[in-house]
């Protein structure tokens, strides 16, 4: 709006000297309180009108109550909306109230005049004064006083709120800068921590040191299952759902803006822990744990920027925590390697370093672990200068334990082969001590046999294991599978059976752990003992080497590229 043109005399100098103090005075100072109330009081005491309103525009039509002198009403930062906004008029009275309905609450006030504070076509504000003493009607002078004056106020009304404006964006980039400095050096002190107790009491410190809250609860994803890792709520344990529901937070949360966000059970829980806000700590978009925050002790409330803040604080730490957990599993794995790589030395100690030469008959071995250390067994032992003892075992499992149990196992052998007894009841002996030393998931499929080369027979039994092919020189195939129960199930309650076969030249013994005939393809097909069958014949001609050479190359022909799931073990007896 603006002033109506009533006089186009210029004013005297002992009109200008007025509005040269008044410029000379709002502009000393940038202090908008200071300025608005020399406005006021100047209007109001040069042109005698007994109450003032200044409204300051906000956002959109919503005007502010800035300052206010002889108001009933209306009170300093009330929001008026004003629309449509007032053109050219300067009285109230002539203003249609039908057309400009925020004029009852001006007419409630005794408001008369209204002028616009315009800068550069911009409404930025309204100047609002009722009820001059004595005249009604502005003389010449007092319209260009009061025209010059108004259009001054806005100049400097403006140039005061750029300034508030660029204070307060001063003030934000400080308090900007000051955040990347902590999260900086907080990101420097989470690097030097290399254990997660330590990194969690650091990430406490800064929760309670920068936002002064003394009640939280941070809580990490391991697996399926939310591991709480610092807590300090009136309760011991927060349900795994509740977590669970938390997790699913992908942005930081003021939980009384935005309870449809969450479950609820898990509102209430919130609600009954007085937890205010909840913040997700993620990992490239993937929400790894979750911080729970209280009240301040301030009684302040959070913020947008707090948030900000606490997301990266958050994303920092568990970036941290995911770093230290992955460098636990390296130093734990290769901890498990050296442990692994001595088990593999000590077994591969365990087992024969060479066969020994037996007059008239070839022998030849081989085991292959699936890991660095298997539960695959065979020995041959010299009992005396016409027996030989030969075994071939397999654990149940893969890895250490079954390497252990199958130490035990030698052990037990080598103990008892000295002894004069049977073979079936040296079986029943070593069936029992596996039985009483193992737990209920452990037991061991056993073959073994005594080579006797003064009458050229083998005496065998056969616990459990595989059947070992038996090739006659004739051309017939048979199996060895006289004996008894699997080692280790249960106490032997009923005597192991044993046979006695013959060998002559041409014979070939071939025993073998169930890796070899249950090695898969690409397919998923076993290799199976029928294969082997029909290697085994093709091979029977050959030397107790060469057949051992031709069955592993079969096998790995079959199962190439597939990984070998499972110990591989055979050995041959050949007479000649």
């Amino acid at each position: 709006m603006s002033v109506p043109e009533t006089s186009t005399k210029s004013p005297s100098p002992f009109e200008l000297q007025p509005l040269v103090e008044f410029t000379r005075t709002i502009n000393s100072s940038f202090n908008i309180d200071f300025i608005l109330n020399n406005v006021l009081f100047t209007l109001m005491g040069k042109l005698r009108f007994t109450r003032g309103l200044i409204l300051l525009r906000e956002e959109g039509n919503n005007f502010r109550v800035a300052k206010a002198k002889g108001i009933r009403d209306l009170q300093e930062n009330e929001i008026l909306h004003i629309s449509p906004e007032p053109t050219s008029e300067i009285t109230v009275d002539s203003m249609d109230e039908n057309q400009f309905p925020w004029l009852t609450r001006l007419y409630r006030n005794e408001i008369t005049h209204i002028l616009d504070l315009t800068v550069r076509n911009n409404l930025i504000g309204i100047v609002c004064l009722g009820k001059r003493f004595g005249e009604k009607k502005f003389a010449p002078s007092e319209d260009i006083f009061f025209r010059s004056l108004v259009n001054i106020s806005a100049t400097a009304i403006e140039k005061t709120a750029i300034l508030e404006e660029l204070k307060k964006a001063n003030r934000n980039l400080d308090n900007r800068i000051q955040e990347l400095n902590t999260l900086f050096e907080m990101s420097k002190e989470f690097g030097a921590v290399i254990k997660r107790d330590q990194l969690v009491k650091v990430l406490v410190f800064s929760l309670l040191g920068h936002l002064g809250t003394n009640r939280y609860l941070i809580a990490v994803q391991n697996n399926d299952n939310c591991e709480v890792i610092a807590s300090r709520l009136p309760v011991k344990e927060v349900k795994q759902t509740v977590l669970h529901d938390l997790i699913k937070c992908r942005q930081p949360v003021i939980v009384a803006a935005k309870p449809d966000l969450f479950e609820q059970d898990t509102y209430r829980c919130l609600n009954d822990y007085a937890i205010e806000i909840v913040v997700p700590m993620t990992i490239q978009g993937i929400t790894r744990g979750v911080m729970l925050l209280g009240k301040r002790m301030t009684g302040a409330s959070y913020t947008i920027k707090d948030l900000e803040f606490l997301s990266s604080l958050g994303n920092l730490a568990v970036i941290s925590l995911e770093n230290i957990r992955l460098f636990e599993e390296t130093l734990e794995k290769q901890r498990l390697e050296e442990e692994l790589k001595i088990a593999s030395e000590i077994q591969q100690g365990l087992l024969p370093k060479s066969l020994p030469i037996i007059p008239r008959y070839q022998i030849a071995a081989q085991t292959i672990a699936s890991k660095q250390v298997g539960g695959d067994y065979f020995d041959v032992v010299k009992l005396d200068d016409h027996r030989y003892l030969h075994v071939i075992a397999d654990v149940s499992g893969k890895g250490t334990p079954a390497a252990l149990l199958m130490s035990n196992l030698q052990a037990t052998i080598r103990a008892l082969a000295p002894l004069d007894i049977t073979i079936s009841d040296a079986t029943a002996r070593v069936n029992d001590l596996i039985y009483d030393n193992t737990s209920a998931d452990k037991f061991i499929t056993f073959f073994w046999a005594i080579l006797n080369t003064k009458d050229n027979t083998l005496k065998y039994v056969n616990a459990g294991h595989n059947p070992p092919f038996y090739l006659k020189a004739d051309g017939s195939v048979h199996r060895l599978e006289k004996g008894g129960m699997i080692l280790g199930v249960l106490r032997s309650v009923v005597t192991y059976e044993h046979e006695i076969i013959p060998l002559a030249s041409g014979d070939t013994i071939v025993t073998f752990t169930d890796g070899i005939t249950e090695a898969m393809n690409s397919q998923q097909e076993e290799y199976g003992e029928e294969h082997l069958e029909r290697v085994l014949r093709k091979l029977r001609s050959k030397s107790a080497q060469e057949i051992m050479d031709g069955i592993i190359a079969s096998v790995r022909e079959f199962s190439d590229p597939t990984n070998q799931s499972d110990d591989i073990t055979a050995m041959v007896i050949k007479a000649v």
